[in-house]
């Protein structure tokens, strides 16, 4: 299930924002050392403020921020980021 659809409601401009944000954290994870550092940097981030933050993001969807960082982090298999078409 895409939760960027929003329980059938359909998609907005800013869940995809959002969406396309962490799909891009978890793909900067696997990339060079400066990427990935910054990626880590994101993903560890505490802020509840900003609205684009991993936390702020991980509870529009409805996550626990906790529970979606470990997961990502510890992932034994690679994390697909692309959507499959329709």
């Amino acid at each position: 299930m895409d939760l960027a659809y929003l329980g059938g409601k359909g998609y907005t401009a800013v869940s995809e924002l959002m969406r396309a944000m962490i799909l891009r954290t978890i793909e900067d994870l696997s990339s060079g050392p400066e990427l990935r550092q910054e990626a880590l940097e994101y993903l560890m981030d505490e802020d509840e403020e900003y609205v684009l933050s991993f936390n702020s993001i991980c509870r529009y969807f409805g996550f626990n921020p906790e529970k979606t960082r470990h997961a990502i982090l510890n992932s034994k298999t690679k994390i697909r980021t692309r959507r499959r078409a329709a």
